[in-house]
């Protein structure tokens, strides 16, 4: 196996939100030659920054890196930043975006787009990746397109990331996110998915929400309290911080179950 083809895993462990896994499979592989070890180290920056690490990407991407990998150290900056240093940030982004000269370098379009999402920017970051052929940029649009309640693009375009590769990781949870917001019985083969990945992957937060957000809508609030829990867990066995998703999860949960306000607080201690 060669170039971009080793970084399938990688990208699988990317998008469950495994980022320890991330670390270890770019470690492991080594270093690469040209795009794929761009994109190797991209995904490893990703991963740190995804984990609130943000010394990190800072420090160790400099003027000479990649121009990819720059604007993950500026999307770690932005995240950081207060309010008027958040827009000279999304400010040189345009810059970087207007210049043009990465306008078919694809991971760097992926990249930029998410960092305009950080900044609420989704028109922006939906002009950069809706015409892309790589699983990558559909599965990017595909969420930017749930999130402005455009269902219907949302389903084209999962047919197209199906024809490149049905089986790849992110078709599968790309199909999920389409099943969660169509409801009804999508709800179970949303759940079904996620139980699957996690099987074949193991638990990640983000997987663990996933399928805690499924049980809620399915009125399964206990079931959905103790995958919470696993989550609260994990977060403890990472050394990490509980997230908002899986407070806000958790508080639904409760809510729904009629528990009183001190068993609250000490479900959420």
């Amino acid at each position: 196996m060669s170039g971009l083809h080793q970084l399938v895993s990688l990208r699988s462990y990317f998008y469950l939100g495994l980022y320890d896994q991330v670390l270890s499979e770019a470690k492991s592989l080594g270093s690469l030659s040209g795009a794929a070890e761009t994109a190797r180290l991209a995904y490893v920056y990703r991963a740190h920054v995804a984990m609130g690490n943000h010394t990190f990407a800072v420090k160790e991407i400099t003027k000479k890196s990649p121009t990819v990998l720059q604007v993950v150290q500026l999307h770690s900056t932005y995240l950081t930043a207060h309010e008027s240093n958040k827009q000279m940030a999304l400010e040189k982004l345009n810059e970087l975006v207007e210049d043009g000269s990465m306008a078919q370098d694809q991971l760097f379009l992926v990249v930029a787009a998410e960092m305009y999402l950080s900044g609420g920017q989704l028109k922006d970051a939906l002009k950069l990746v809706y015409s892309g052929s790589t699983l990558d940029m559909m599965g990017l649009t595909i969420q930017i397109l749930l999130a402005i309640d455009r269902v219907d693009l949302a389903q084209q375009h999962l047919k197209k990331m199906m024809e490149v590769d049905e089986d790849d990781t992110l078709t599968q949870l790309a199909t999920a996110w389409v099943n969660v917001v169509q409801g009804g019985s999508k709800w179970n083969e949303a759940l079904d998915t996620y139980q699957d990945l996690q099987e074949k992957f193991g638990s990640s937060i983000l997987l663990l929400n996933s399928i805690a957000v499924c049980q809620i809508h399915q009125k399964l609030y206990s079931e959905a309290l103790s995958t919470l829990g696993g989550a609260r867990d994990l977060a403890l066995k990472m050394k990490t911080k509980i997230n908002t998703d899986t407070y806000i999860n958790t508080m639904i949960c409760l809510h729904h179950m009629r528990k009183a306000p001190e068993a609250i607080q000490r479900i959420m201690k």
